[in-house]
């Protein structure tokens, strides 16, 4: 192999003309470095000599070389990735992954990594994208399986940010813990978005007929080939999420044998490889790794929520075994309310009894019938004899028909359970509640207590989205909002 003297692309050795520059064979320079990677970095800066200096090698992958760099004009340090020039003689390949890193440069969501610049000069293929300052979760998962509140968190975040990929119809096609980074801040971004689409949408195998992508991470659909859909990213991401509480993949062996894993075996219960991983996400993860997609969960906004225990917490307060604790505190207050009822029956025959009497003696002396006209006499016996035939009753504890009702006034503390809020905004903002951050949208099936709250959106370069959201039902809150871009300072 050698290379053109005049840009520098590696040219075969029977080559006549350069392709890029179609320089003649004559002009030929010497034989290629032997070091392939150190060989694309000189090349890298003498093509952005001005704007961009290259400082270091950040990582190496199938698809693509990543360089630290100095951006010169905006003071900022850059992350460059680049095709490897052999993939440049594909010209499948590169219209392909042009058009979706401008796509997935559109994202703009917290929890993805944001896309700069997409460039094509020189015979070179890149992209320039923020630097995150941490570790990608492949690195962190070299000291074993991470506790189960930040493992909850990062599918939470990386489930949010492949949905609003999805609401924008980009699929990324290779989640795995490598393209999973956590910023010094605790912060989860995802990178790569689009990338394996491209090199997928070009060609399903390779010469030698490897299926290209990540097996250990591929969900079936994918693995036979099939057209595939956002589902596909929620199955990738429950891998991850068993490799990341149980330190290991679901399935391991050669190629082959992991793809056919994929579509006909069932992986090991994270429960039982885990046993303190809490039910409700081991629920999560098997049904995210359902082998059909339509088992799934419909979005990756239902997904991130059944992760992150929120559901779980909602349940807890509705279902909490209110009867068995109030029983003995329930009687007690029927015991009381009968023994007034019934010292109060007694109070009331005695009454009638002693009224019965006086207007019998009043009836002996001679007063006018006229004076005698609007009492009713007859009416007041039926009233004394039922008193008289309610009164030996009482003691006996009989269900009083209009009373009962009155204790259950304990069931009334359902009301005050909290109910469920989901905010969603275009763009995505972050969102306060009562002056409290509670993260980007969209968010789903908070919980949120009855009474009075502020919702509060904020995202720079748009108005702040203000809202008074008064709870007294047990309905579910649902707000949709759409931030206005903001004036001149």
């Amino acid at each position: 192999m050698t290379e053109c003297l005049r840009c520098h692309t590696p040219i075969p050795v029977d080559g006549r003309f350069c392709s890029n520059c179609g320089t003649p064979s004559g002009e030929f320079a010497h034989v290629c470095p032997p070091d392939p990677t150190n060989e694309l970095r000189q090349r890298l800066a003498r093509t952005l000599a001005g704007r961009y200096e290259i400082t270091r090698l950040l990582g190496r992958g199938g698809m693509a070389v990543v360089f630290l760099a100095e951006d010169l004009a905006l003071e900022r340090q850059v992350a460059i990735k680049v095709l490897p020039p052999e993939m440049a003689h594909d010209t499948k390949l590169i219209p392909r992954f042009q058009q979706e890193a401008k796509t997935a440069a559109k994202l703009d969501h917290p929890n993805i990594i944001p896309i700069y610049r997409v460039e094509s000069e020189a015979g070179l293929d890149y992209f320039v994208m923020k630097y995150v300052t941490g570790r990608s979760l492949e690195q962190v998962l070299e000291d074993g399986p991470i506790p189960i509140d930040l493992a909850r968190r990062v599918l939470r975040e990386a489930a949010l940010a492949l949905g609003h990929a999805h609401k924008r119809r980009i699929v990324h096609r290779d989640v795995k813990p490598a393209n999973i980074m956590l910023e010094e801040d605790g912060r989860v971004v995802l990178t790569d978005f689009g990338i394996s689409k491209a090199v997928q949408g070009a060609s399903q195998l390779t010469g030698t007929g490897t299926i290209i992508g990540t097996p250990h991470y591929m969900a079936p659909e994918q693995a036979k080939g099939l057209a595939v859909d956002g589902r596909a990213d929620q199955y990738a991401l429950a891998v991850v999420g068993h490799q990341i509480l149980t330190g290991k993949q679901p399935f391991d062996g050669a190629a082959h044998s992991i793809l056919y894993k994929h579509v006909f075996e069932a992986p090991p219960r994270v429960l039982e490889l885990r046993p303190e991983v809490p039910r409700d996400l081991c629920a999560a993860l098997e049904r995210a790794l359902a082998k059909e997609p339509d088992q799934r969960f419909t979005t990756m906004e239902e997904f991130a929520t059944a992760v992150s225990g929120e559901r779980r917490a909602v349940r807890t307060v509705v279902s909490a075994p209110v009867k068995p604790v109030d029983k003995p505190s329930v009687e007690a207050k029927l015991g009381r309310v009968r023994s007034a009822l019934h010292r109060g029956l007694v109070a009331a025959g005695v009454c009638l009894l002693a009224g019965g009497a006086a207007w019998a003696s009043l009836r002996q002396s001679p007063v006018p019938p006229a004076a005698l006209t609007p009492v009713e006499p007859a009416a007041a016996e039926p009233v004394l004899q039922a008193a008289v035939e309610l009164t030996p009753r009482v003691p006996k504890a009989a269900p009083v028909p209009v009373d009962t009702a009155t204790p259950v006034s304990p069931k009334k503390a359902v009301k005050k359970d909290p109910v469920q809020l989901t905010v969603d905004s275009e763009p995505w903002a972050m969102l306060y509640l009562d002056n409290v951050e509670i993260g980007p949208t969209p968010v789903t099936d908070y919980p949120l207590p009855p009474g009075r709250h502020r919702v509060r959106l904020e995202q720079e370069g748009y108005q702040t989205k203000e809202e008074i959201v008064v709870v007294t039902g047990p309905a579910p809150v649902r707000r949709s909002y759409s931030l206005e871009p903001a004036g001149p300072p």
